[in-house]
């Protein structure tokens, strides 16, 4: 049998998944696989009284994975959405008894806190244990799974995604674009997250319509368009705009800290909005996702956000129109669960050979 791992119980509870989370049950269940649900807790306090709590919660989801695990049969194959939301003690010694009873695992990486959080040592420590005694990994992109076999992991057991789908049962609405249209910018906006929206109002001749929460009005930031904070169902049909920009960090300069380096190896769920939206995209040269963008022709990649209008004054509107024409047809794939369904089949046929 395949199963794709639900944590939390069938109804939702202890459960908040994120439209990237959400997204991937779907399109494993559209591939044949059952919905497994372990019933874990959401157990992270940041109450020092509750801190106890936290930890006996941590302790008895260990206790509920063995317990399901256990219910599973030699050779079953089941996907586990990575890191786990509902935390838990040991998660190594699940996989291990994974291996044991022959269950092939299959680790679907949303994010790689090793590299995430490079300050952070115990990440990595819990990436290398888990990862290394997974029997399968689906890896955002090469630049990733090159991180994974410094790790140890072997190349044959590493899947590349490519770029994460994105569903939209409505109908994308087109648009008539062009060029000299604002640069569009979807996402978390507070300054904790993307300190360098500050540095916006410095970036001279380029206007910004911006999308998401938390976002602050300066002083001086005339050429930024505050649109809104929609839900991921809407919003595909509210962006406005050229191109939809993918960058992090604290400056308009460079991709910087801890955000901003990670975009050399993850590949940001919001390409795929804009993707989606059948919008071409800004990518940071050094971004894991700039051989993407280069090798299908759907955008630009820059070194810094000041050379944005001197790239764009460079392109004709036919030559911006091939990049619209482009991104539509990767529109299709992703809004149809293309890469991850690719993905799926390229593990199963790798179980097989084994």
């Amino acid at each position: 049998m395949k199963y794709i791992i639900c944590e939390g119980t069938p109804d939702g509870e202890y459960n908040a998944q994120s439209k990237a989370r959400n997204d991937a049950e779907k399109i494993i269940i559209k591939n044949g696989y059952e919905k497994y649900c372990i019933p874990t807790r959401y157990g992270v306090q940041t109450n020092k009284l509750l801190k106890f709590k936290q930890l006996i919660d941590y302790k008895n989801n260990f206790n509920i994975w063995k317990k399901y695990i256990n219910k599973l049969n030699s050779g079953d194959i089941i996907v586990i959405q990575y890191p786990l939301l509902n935390s838990m003690t040991n998660f190594e010694k699940i996989i291990e008894l994974c291996t044991l009873k022959k269950i092939s695992t299959v680790m679907l990486i949303h994010d790689l806190d090793s590299l995430r959080f490079t300050n952070i040592p115990r990440k990595a420590k819990e990436d290398k244990y888990v990862l290394n005694n997974a029997s399968y990994i689906i890896a955002h992109n090469d630049k990733m799974k090159q991180e994974l076999i410094k790790m140890g992991n072997d190349d044959k057991k590493i899947i590349e995604l490519g770029i994460f789908d994105y569903l939209f049962e409505n109908e994308i609405i087109s648009k008539n674009r062009s060029k000299n249209d604002p640069i569009i910018i979807a996402g978390n906006l507070s300054k904790n997250k993307a300190k360098y929206i500050s540095t916006l109002k410095d970036v001279q001749n380029t206007k910004f319509n911006l999308y998401g929460k938390g976002y602050e009005k300066e002083s001086g930031d005339e050429n930024i368009d505050y649109k809104g904070a929609f839900l991921p169902e809407e919003i595909p049909n509210k962006l406005e705009g050229s191109f939809g920009l993918v960058w992090d960090g604290t400056s308009k300069d460079s991709c910087d800290g801890n955000f901003g380096n990670y975009i050399r190896y993850n590949n940001p769920h919001k390409i795929s909005l804009y993707l989606a939206s059948k919008i071409p995209v800004i990518v940071w040269k050094e971004a894991a996702l700039s051989d993407f963008v280069e090798k299908n022709n759907i955008g630009l990649a820059v070194n810094n956000l000041d050379e944005i209008k001197e790239k764009i004054n460079k392109m004709s509107e036919e030559e911006y129109k091939i990049k619209e024409d482009n991104a539509e047809k990767i529109s299709i794939k992703i809004r149809n669960g293309e890469f991850l369904s690719k993905a799926l089949k390229e593990v199963e046929n790798k179980v097989l050979e084994n």
